[in-house]
């Protein structure tokens, strides 16, 4: 029966995808815009493809003459030389590969959910993985993500397979070439993430740490430092080359893209609001005929140097991109769009907290469930904002949500066999382990 509801659950998934895909392609190609699709950061990544495909520099002119080498970092650009070749210079092939990617990411939602849901009550972890599948499946802004021509579609499927493999070898496991491989899969798809998604880098030393420093409180400190020094150096194998080319480039390291500069400014500057406004002081006079280093290293200085002259406004500016992350609906858009998504969001949001109370003592909860979502968050206090950056990060929160959907909808199957087990929501399963 198990199998047959997540055959369910992926069949909606992908309709639901697939049908959002032939939409936002309709709606884009009706307006006859120059652009590619909704948002402008699709023809920066659709030029960079071409330029992958045309075998020429990987670089990004603008401003008629003004070369970026490093504007973005190769991952997404990749996988649209892919499409490209395999289907021509056509968005809609795009995105209807995106909508299995998306169909792939409910899947990994799914055994995450499996190997996270609470132990020892049956009902429990039969529920709570198809609930959290579910959830994923029909969730409006995922399915919304995987339309677009952006690269959260790549990103999402990478971000999940990384946690999975962590999430099957903690707790840590004897070593073996079984689980040797699944840390190197692992790897893998968090050097794959990386070089889609830059601001992943710095989850990753988080999560390893974390399992680490678990793995040496309990008997298998062996396993755990082993499977994520695999888990590490692979992903360093797999980001390795961008790096060595950019060493080329530059004749220094860099480790992702020379964006930050614009991203920071873009959420710390004098006329910021919370919000994307990076056109504006990009056509600064003073920026824009500087090459990439330079600006770069201006835009930073300038962020920094507001960040430390305004403090409370900074801070203010801070607390406001929050909110904008955190918020169930949408800023600027219709009525009817902010009331479709608070009535999805607020659900999911209100249950995913009370999922966290009932496993606050659960460390791999802690870091592979409400991780992504809270690092997230603490970056876009930074970066600008909104409940796009959220969304990522809250696909493996999705079992949260569904651990306090099923605590909510009825009793916990351990008291329905009876006493020693009724304590559950007061013991760890981190217990077992540390």
């Amino acid at each position: 029966m198990g199998w047959l509801s997540l055959a369910i659950v992926l069949e909606v998934a992908l309709a639901l995808r697939v049908g959002a895909a032939d939409l936002v392609e309709w709606y884009v190609r009706g307006r006859g815009q120059a652009r590619l699709d909704l948002l402008p950061d699709t023809d920066i990544y659709w030029e960079l493809a071409r330029a992958l495909r045309a075998g020429g520099p990987f670089e990004y002119v603008e401003w008629g003459d003004i070369p970026h080498f490093a504007i973005r970092t190769p991952g997404y650009p990749l996988f649209l030389a892919a499409c490209q070749s395999a289907f021509g210079e056509r968005t809609l092939p795009v995105r209807l590969v995106q909508a299995v990617l998306g169909t792939l990411c409910v899947y990994l939602v799914y055994q995450i959910a499996r190997r996270l849901a609470p132990s020892g009550r049956d009902r429990w972890t039969t529920a709570v993985p198809i609930v959290a599948g579910a959830v994923a499946a029909i969730h409006p802004q995922a399915i919304a993500m995987s339309a677009l021509v952006l690269s959260e579609a790549a990103f999402e499927p990478l971000m999940l397979a990384s946690l999975l493999a962590v999430a099957a070898l903690w707790p840590s496991k004897e070593p073996g070439r079984r689980n040797w491989l699944i840390a190197m899969g692992g790897g893998v798809a968090a050097g794959a993430a990386v070089m889609v998604r830059p601001s992943w880098l710095l989850f990753v030393p988080i999560l390893l740490a974390a399992w680490v420093v678990a793995g040496r409180r309990g008997r298998d400190a062996r396993s755990a430092i082993t499977g994520a020094l695999i888990f590490a150096l692979t992903a360093v194998l797999v980001m390795a080359p961008w790096w060595v080319r950019n060493a080329q480039v530059y004749g220094r390291f860099v480790p992702t893209a020379l964006w930050m500069g614009a991203s920071l400014y873009d959420g710390l500057n004098p006329e910021a609001d919370g919000g994307s406004s990076m056109l504006g002081f990009l056509r600064d006079p003073a920026i824009w005929p500087l090459d990439e280093q330079d600006q770069d290293a201006e835009l930073t200085r300038r962020a920094l140097d507001f960040a430390r002259n305004h403090p409370s406004q900074a801070l203010e500016l801070g607390l406001d991109k929050l909110g904008r992350y955190w918020s169930p609906w949408p800023r600027g858009g219709p009525w009817w769009l902010a009331i479709a998504c608070a009535l999805v969001e607020i659900p999911v949001l209100a249950s995913m907290a009370l999922g966290l109370w009932d496993r606050r003592r659960d460390l791999r909860a802690w870091v592979l469930l409400a991780g992504p979502i809270l690092y997230f968050a603490a970056l876009h206090m930074a970066f600008a904002s909104s409940m796009r950056y959220r969304i990522p990060g809250e696909l493996p929160a999705l079992t949260l949500s569904a651990i306090g959907w099923v605590r909510l909808t009825g009793r916990p199957a351990a008291r329905e066999h009876g006493p020693g087990m009724e304590d559950w929501a007061m013991k760890s399963r981190v217990d077992d382990y540390i």
